[in-house]
């Protein structure tokens, strides 16, 4: 591994954000209820849960763009709904979780590019 590789992962950021990922396919793809818990709401839970998966995949992977992690992430959730989907899974495929985890991307990543364009369109103006 070359030290540029090195530097654009955290390595323990990483493997704390690879063990969420496990952690969350495992949930999502095991029996049982949904509505059992502290955050009864399906929605609310697929929120948190990929505003979460966001935070640590932007911590451990410091040098990537937003977008790709976004991406990423976004076809993590869409790869969990299509896995519920199987009979075999037991569970129920739903079109809004996803529509909910892309939710919990996006106003994670959301006031950093409010930011990242107000110093953009403040910058020329120092200059």
């Amino acid at each position: 591994m070359s030290l540029i590789t090195a530097r654009k992962i955290n390595r323990l950021g990483f493997a704390v954000f690879v063990a969420a990922v496990v952690f969350t396919l495992y949930a999502a793809l095991a029996p049982g209820d949904d509505t059992q818990g502290l955050i009864p709401w399906d929605k609310a839970k697929h929120f948190i849960v990929f505003y979460g998966l966001t935070f640590l995949a932007t911590a451990a992977l410091p040098k990537s763009r937003f977008w790709k992690i976004g991406l990423v992430l976004l076809g993590f959730g869409i790869g969990i709904e299509i896995l519920q989907g199987l009979p075999i899974i037991g569970r129920d495929a739903d079109f809004f979780d996803v529509v909910a985890d892309t939710c919990g991307i996006g106003f994670f990543f959301g006031p950093i590019l409010v930011r990242q364009a107000l110093d953009a369109r403040q910058a020329p103006d120092q200059a």
